[in-house]
């Protein structure tokens, strides 16, 4: 079966809580996820990771919500620290190296960018060699 990039409707499909996020938007972000899926993935993983991933980045951008609310904040990343007096809030960012040294720990931050991730290490499994 010939390999069919995933669409806007297909994003919608698999996660209806992206449906007020405008079509263009989507297929843009599909279009830089599907370049991270390339030929060498199984068949099977080459149409979800993909989704998985555009939805993973379109939470971070704050999706669906900002496209609900019509407000433009982004995530980013977890609150570090929250202030209600004279308001002070500090992010801890993501894309960051975790505790243990992995610099994957931003697909951690959503459940789709673990999914995503749990499909990576499916395709490319870690590599002992002794």
């Amino acid at each position: 079966m010939a390999y069919t990039a995933p669409t806007a409707a297909d994003l919608k499909a698999r996660f209806p809580e992206f449906a007020a996020v405008s079509d263009t938007l989507i297929n843009l972000i599909l279009e830089e996820a599907s370049a991270q899926v390339g030929e060498t993935w199984l068949e099977r993983d080459r149409k979800p990771a993909p989704l998985y991933l555009a939805a993973h980045l379109l939470t971070m951008e704050g999706e669906p919500g900002r496209s609900a609310s019509g407000q433009g904040s982004a995530t980013t990343g977890p609150v570090r620290r929250r202030k209600v007096g004279d308001v002070e809030t500090e992010f801890a960012g993501f894309g960051r190296a975790d505790a243990n040294g992995r610099t994957d720990a931003g697909y951690e931050m959503t459940a789709y960018g673990r999914q995503f991730l749990r499909l990576l290490r499916l395709n490319f499994p870690a590599v002992a060699v002794v």
